[in-house]
């Protein structure tokens, strides 16, 4: 009658026999393991640093695209909406019944962003430096410069609320 849990035994016979069981990895699936880890993880630091690129070019593209929105909807409402710049984004506000600008944040599209860490930016309305971008019954001419380690986008915008994006190669060719 066995006195010991099942298996046991088994394995006492097999060693004494001169076969021996192998539990754990061995080196070499320990070092294909790693190889395998470290070629994910190069890959996924390269394609991070892809999106980093693509993230001013994504700011620029959504940031053409709220300010077309903005002037389209000050028209359409009579009453208007302001880009106002932060140092580290930008937000929208508009005029309340007391002539005060008061934040205006119909989400998504109103929301206050924050630009990427590498991006910064200069504003001209009419010509002149500016820290507050208004939309109206009329649309204003602007020049909004973004500054990205990849070169300069400048938004221009034109009376009918067109903004035009152009990359700094662009302008230069």
């Amino acid at each position: 009658m066995p006195t010991s849990a099942p298996g046991i035994s088994e394995r006492r016979a097999a060693r004494r026999c001169g076969h021996h069981t192998v539990s754990g990895f061995t080196l070499v699936e320990l070092l294909v393991v790693m190889i395998v880890i470290g070629i994910a993880v190069a890959g996924a630091s390269l394609g991070l640093d892809a999106l980093r690129g693509r993230d001013s070019e994504f700011a620029a593209e959504r940031l053409r695209w709220v300010l077309e929105a903005s002037a389209e909807r000050a028209q359409v409402r009579g009453r208007p909406i302001a880009m106002e710049l932060l140092p580290d984004g930008y937000r929208f506000s508009t005029l309340d019944a007391d002539g005060r600008w008061v934040a205006f944040d119909e989400p998504p599209v109103f929301a206050e962003k924050l630009l990427p860490q590498q991006m910064h930016w200069e504003l001209r309305v009419e010509g002149r430096s500016a820290e507050r971008l208004v939309f109206g019954t009329r649309a204003p001419r602007f020049e909004l410069v973004l500054h990205t380690p990849e070169g300069d986008i400048t938004l221009s915008g034109s009376e009918t609320g067109a903004v035009i994006e152009q990359r700094a190669r662009e302008r230069d060719a």
